[in-house]
């Protein structure tokens, strides 16, 4: 996977990598990792006014994980080998 190179700061003051951005339903997921901790892993969208919120509900969560996962298949695949 190719990193962004782009980061934000969350709400919890930790500075987060963007990894991936995916366009689905209306709605701009990013998917960002804890800088200090790569298996900090987590999920905001961006909201009309362009700042970042969390997601509505657990069920949007997986959506949008899916969505990642279906982007990422075949690397993701080829990591557990």
């Amino acid at each position: 996977m190719e990193e962004m190179n782009e980061y934000i700061t969350l709400e919890d003051g930790i500075d987060y990598f963007i990894i991936d951005e995916i366009e689905e339903n209306g709605n701009t997921y990013l998917y960002l990792t804890n800088e200090n901790d790569v298996e900090d892993f987590c999920i905001r969208k961006m909201a009309d006014n362009n700042k970042v919120v969390a997601l509505d509900n657990e069920e949007e969560f997986k959506k949008a994980l899916l969505y990642f996962t279906k982007k990422h298949k075949e690397e993701l695949n080829t990591e557990n080998e």
